[in-house]
């Protein structure tokens, strides 16, 4: 699973690369459709996840793209396809913000202190969205 889910993110980046396309956006689908697939073959998810997530960081890096969006709409792809499966999305989103770090780090040190900001902002919000559907009612706050 780990060669196909590099090569499918990969050429995903690459080809929206080529066409200006939003590259944050076909990150965030590319990486929920690679999770979804290591889920029905049985796969690690979490590995999965990282795995994808450094890829997207790297080739869109690779491309000249924005590394910090796509490493952010990694991680909220991750908490979807988490969420849809039914899988613990504070998990993988960890191994997908591993993962954006990791390739981020390689990059260099300030491109892997802004993806750190990034990637801890990402988290924060999923981690509030996956709190708010545990049946909890969302608590109001009243502007002063």
């Amino acid at each position: 699973m780990g060669t196909a889910a590099v090569s499918a993110v990969r050429g995903s980046i690459r080809a929206a690369s080529e066409i200006g396309a939003d590259l944050g956006a076909v990150a965030r689908y590319s990486i929920m459709g690679t999770i979804e697939a290591a889920e029905q073959i049985g796969g690690e998810l979490g590995g999965a996840a990282r795995t994808a997530t450094r890829d997207a960081v790297k080739t869109t890096r690779d491309v000249g793209g924005d590394v910090n969006r796509v490493a952010g709409h990694a991680i909220q792809g991750t908490a979807e396809a988490a969420r849809r499966l039914g899988a613990d999305v504070g998990s993988l989103v960890q191994d997908a913000a591993r993962g954006a770090v990791e390739a981020a780090d390689r990059i260099g040190s300030a491109t892997g202190r802004a993806v750190r900001a990034t990637v801890a902002e990402a988290v924060s919000g999923t981690k509030a969205l996956a709190g708010s559907h545990d049946g909890a009612r969302p608590t109001r706050r009243r502007r002063a």
